[in-house]
């Protein structure tokens, strides 16, 4: 005992050569000295894990010291979460947990960084509240607030929880909580983490925050579908064309609910795109636009995300985009061009010895002279070459049916194993094989 009373007063004298700074001591001597003296006692409980017993003098500084430091409350909390994780009856347990979200009021009563002390207290009230039902209003107000006064600087630990309160709410309330309001949550929470990667964020750990966002859109599938997106997203679209939040709701929407289909999907992409240009985005609009037959807008979005990306990866796949786009419009020289400048960034690319393959077994028509078999059928001895770089035996089966015949080899002056050049825009050589 005696060793904990020069504990004590060894942490009172410590305590004192640094009360000057940071720390409000009463004005009356007698009481200062009190609260000097409650304020090392409970550090000195707390080190000793009796938990129950510094709750005391931490109490005393909360009635007659309340200013003190926003110590006596951060290590309030402590303190309280150790009393609940020993074990506490259930009706106690509610009375220590509404004293945590007293301390956290405490601290932006008696302190600064409001916005950082709520941004704390929401976050310890989902966590003790996420599974009670009767607390999801609280929480909900709770997270209206954190995020109404951070904005982008809301912490990451607060972002997809605050969706995960929102759904398992409309699971519970719809009518407290309808499904437009989550979709709205949504909104609200993807635009603070496009803001954070704008300014630097942890992109790897935003992007899982995201999807973990995304996912809980799951929840309110029987009323996300095409006809809300329809009837409650889009004629509020087409009013105002340059409404960013309504367009970015019809293009996420429309993904999770399959409705990119949809006309209204493309009109937002662009607008959505118009204000925030991102790879993701472009190449999602250059492949729609391919799939519609839009093959120069297609070309004009992939050339766009090519600019917006240093991966090698999206590079080559942003580089047969263009090459198919180019084959549709019957640029057949400049699809390979840019199939060869895919497997520049990916070598062995299987995508773009396919996709040369198949502007070789396409071309006889337009390349065959009608002079000589072998020559003509070269072609598809081009295409068989890269089929086998693809690694796609149906189309070089394909093409190996139609290579030369042993007897047009023969009756041609030409041997097996011969290597000739394939004439036309393709410009290969090849080693001679019958069928």
């Amino acid at each position: 005992m005696k060793q904990v009373f020069v504990y004590v007063y060894a942490l009172i004298f410590s305590t004192m050569t640094f009360a000057q700074k940071g720390w409000t001591w009463p004005e009356d001597e007698a009481l200062k000295n009190t609260a000097i003296e409650k304020e090392a006692y409970y550090k000195v409980l707390i080190a000793q894990s009796k938990h129950e017993e510094a709750m005391q003098p931490l109490n005393w500084l909360y009635t007659n010291n309340p200013e003190l430091n926003p110590s006596i409350y951060i290590n309030g909390v402590k303190t309280i979460n150790n009393i609940i994780k020993a074990g506490v009856d259930a009706e106690r347990k509610v009375r220590l947990q509404d004293s945590i979200l007293w301390m956290y009021d405490m601290r932006i009563e008696h302190f600064d960084n409001d916005a950082s002390i709520m941004d704390r207290k929401v976050y310890e009230a989902f966590r003790m509240y996420y599974n009670k039902k009767d607390k999801y209003p609280l929480l909900a107000d709770l997270y209206a607030k954190a995020y109404e006064m951070n904005g982008p600087d809301i912490s990451y630990f607060n972002l997809n929880t605050y969706m995960m309160l929102a759904s398992n709410y409309y699971k519970t309330n719809p009518t407290e909580m309808p499904a437009e309001k989550v979709l709205d949550v949504h909104t609200q929470i993807s635009d603070i983490i496009e803001q954070k990667r704008k300014s630097g964020g942890n992109i790897e750990r935003l992007d899982k925050e995201q999807a973990k966002v995304d996912g809980f859109l799951g929840s309110i599938s029987d009323v996300l579908n095409c006809e809300f997106i329809e009837n409650q997203l889009v004629p509020k679209f087409r009013e105002n064309a340059d409404d960013i939040s309504t367009a970015k709701k019809i293009f996420t929407y429309s993904v999770r609910a399959k409705c990119t289909d949809q006309p209204y999907f493309l009109e937002a992409s662009e607008t959505v795109y118009a204000s925030q240009p991102t790879f993701e985005l472009a190449k999602v609009l250059a492949s729609k636009y391919l799939v519609n037959g839009e093959y120069e807008k297609s070309m004009q979005y992939n050339t766009k995300a090519l600019e917006l990306t240093t991966k090698n990866e999206e590079k080559s796949a942003v580089l047969l985009g263009l090459a198919s786009a180019s084959n549709k419009l019957g640029r057949k020289i400049i699809a390979r061009k840019h199939a060869r400048e895919a497997l520049s960034f990916v070598p062995n690319n299987p995508a773009a010895f396919n996709l040369i393959g198949n502007l070789y077994f396409t071309s006889f028509n337009e390349c065959q002279a009608g002079e000589s078999r072998v020559i003509d059928r070269a072609i598809y001895l081009a295409a068989y070459k890269m089929y086998e770089r693809a690694g796609n035996t149906e189309q070089m089966k394909a093409s190996k049916e139609q290579f030369p015949s042993i007897e047009e080899i023969f009756n041609e002056n030409y041997e097996e194993g011969q290597t000739i050049t394939v004439g036309c825009w393709i410009n290969e050589t090849v080693t001679i094989q019958r069928r």
